[in-house]
């Protein structure tokens, strides 16, 4: 029920553009292409502007803020960078719905075109999407960071380290993070991330599977990221990762973190020794 919204863009998209586009996707055209991409950018636009709006205008939510500090006032470029890498990762998104769409239409990617041939896996396979992008979202986020030292690199072994301090630093710029910050990437670290969707390629799902997968992945990152507790997104767990580096590289709904040692729990006094800063 926590991503009751990632799942109703899907199904909005599903719904509204994907009758005509599974239909026209087997030629690639400008208009159906255009049509994903302008949806993409206005979902984008409308989730994230609101989000960024009510967590950093809104004087009723400022005293909900983990840490007091405004990261925009004094460094605008901030906002400029976590908006387009932010939109670098919805266009990237929008590729693969391209591609995925296209190989589905022209017959070259099997996949379930009708719902209640087999409802039950359906169901069922759709709200695995949740759990997996969870276990995918751990490891893809443990693996590009250092394995074992931050001065390490490719020669030590270390890929992590490698891939840290050229793409995923980007992202922890935003050491104290909003709305924009969730998908706020590197394009390589955007390739990794959206691979979490990539299941219909290996087997036989319903499109519904593939678009709630994606739109859990662009949408999700808002919450975790807005810096608030109730009613933002209630993320301390993750802004704790922002804040303090190396713990809670995943999310609480599969907790890798406790059993790698790596978590810590953004308790009551966590908070109030924050706001007494």
């Amino acid at each position: 029920m926590g991503h009751i919204l990632d799942f109703s863009v899907a199904m909005l998209f599903y719904f509204w553009l994907y009758p005509s586009i599974i239909i026209e996707a087997k030629v690639l055209s400008v208009d159906w292409i255009a049509n994903i991409i302008t949806f993409n950018l206005c979902v984008e636009f409308i989730l994230y502007g609101y989000w960024h709006w009510m967590t950093q205008k809104s004087p009723k939510m400022k005293p909900r803020k983990y840490n007091q500090e405004d990261p925009y006032i004094n460094i605008s470029d901030n906002l400029i960078r976590e908006i387009i890498y932010t939109t670098l990762g919805w266009l990237q998104s929008s590729l693969l719905q391209i591609i995925f769409f296209h190989l589905c239409a022209s017959n070259k990617l099997s996949y379930e075109a009708n719902f209640m041939d087999r409802p039950i896996f359906n169901v069922l396979s759709i709200l695995f999407v949740t759990y997996w992008r969870e276990f995918h979202f751990y490891w893809c986020h443990r693996m590009i960071h250092p394995w074992w030292d931050v001065k390490n690199g490719l020669a030590q072994g270390d890929i992590g380290a490698f891939l840290y301090r050229h793409f995923h630093s980007l992202h922890h710029k935003s050491y104290n993070p909003g709305p924009f910050s969730g998908l706020s990437m590197h394009p390589v670290e955007h390739f990794f991330y959206y691979q979490c969707a990539y299941l219909p390629l290996f087997f036989k799902l319903h499109p519904l599977h593939f678009l709630y997968a994606l739109y859990h992945a662009n949408i999700a990152p808002i919450g975790g990221h807005d810096g608030y507790e109730f009613p933002g997104g209630d993320g301390g767990f993750h802004w704790l990762h922002h804040s303090l580096f190396e713990c809670n590289y995943g999310v609480p709904l599969i907790n890798f973190d406790s059993l790698f040692g790596t978590y810590i729990e953004f308790d009551e006094n966590y908070k109030k020794k924050l706001k007494d800063k």
